[in-house]
């Protein structure tokens, strides 16, 4: 029977705690890559805001909330308007209005209407009488177209003198003047229908020539005018 060798570990030799663990060191970090800067560019250097030696002992207080910085836009600044007049205790005095322009009476209308009824009448004589003397008496079946002359005739009559000077021989010779309600000359359009309401009131036997009462007779409104009186021309100084 052979015996165990004394250098080796019998089987009761074993032991029964568990070998200790080994000790893992951990591995150091990897270093960091450092970062790529461009050639030529140099890191900014950092200025202090505070001289040396004056950082220690100093409080920075923080800026009221009115004055801090706005992002937003700037406020717009008042706009300066004109200065107001001062408000007087007294109250305005109220300046009248000029008086409209005075309209011929009634008289002077009449007047002018007969100084025209008479020129009329002169021209008509003047066709009798020149019949006559030339051996052709007027006979009743001729008297239309004396009429018709004579219509043609109180039309010029009426219409040119009125369109160029505003005034007819019967109204010159009562002094008034026909305008327009702008104190304008008149119109053709306008003298004509003048014509027509001086024949109309003649027709109706000068009734509606009573309307001049009221400031415009029936000729003024057709016509879309006033009649005026003439206003005296001041005579010149003659020199001493």
């Amino acid at each position: 029977m052979s015996h165990p060798a004394p250098d080796e570990p019998g089987l009761f030799d074993l032991p029964l705690r568990p070998p200790a663990e080994a000790v893992v060191e951990p591995e150091p970090p990897a270093p960091r890559p450092a970062r790529r800067q461009t050639r030529g560019a140099e890191p900014p250097e950092s200025l202090p805001l505070f001289p040396a030696g004056e950082e220690d002992g100093l409080e920075i207080a923080e800026p009221a909330p009115s004055a801090r910085p706005r992002t937003g836009p700037p406020p717009a600044a008042p706009r300066e308007g004109p200065p107001r007049p001062a408000r007087s205790a007294e109250r305005p005095q109220l300046v009248p209005a000029p008086a409209a322009s005075p309209v011929a009476p009634l008289g002077a209308r009449a007047k002018a209407a007969a100084g025209d009824l008479l020129v009329l009448a002169a021209v008509l004589a003047t066709q009798v009488l020149g019949a006559e003397r030339l051996g052709a008496p007027v006979r009743v079946a001729d008297w239309p177209a004396y009429a018709a002359f004579q219509l043609a005739f109180s039309y010029l009559y009426w219409v040119i003198p009125l369109a160029f000077w505003g005034q007819t021989p019967g109204m010159v010779w009562a002094g008034v003047v026909a305008r327009n309600l702008d104190d304008g000359p008149l119109a053709f359009g306008q003298t004509a229908r003048r014509w027509l309401g001086a024949l109309l009131t003649l027709a109706l036997l000068g009734l509606p020539g009573l309307g001049a009462l009221r400031g415009r007779s029936l000729a003024d409104w057709m016509s879309g005018s006033r009649t005026l009186p003439v206003e005296p021309v001041a005579a010149e100084a003659q020199p001493a």
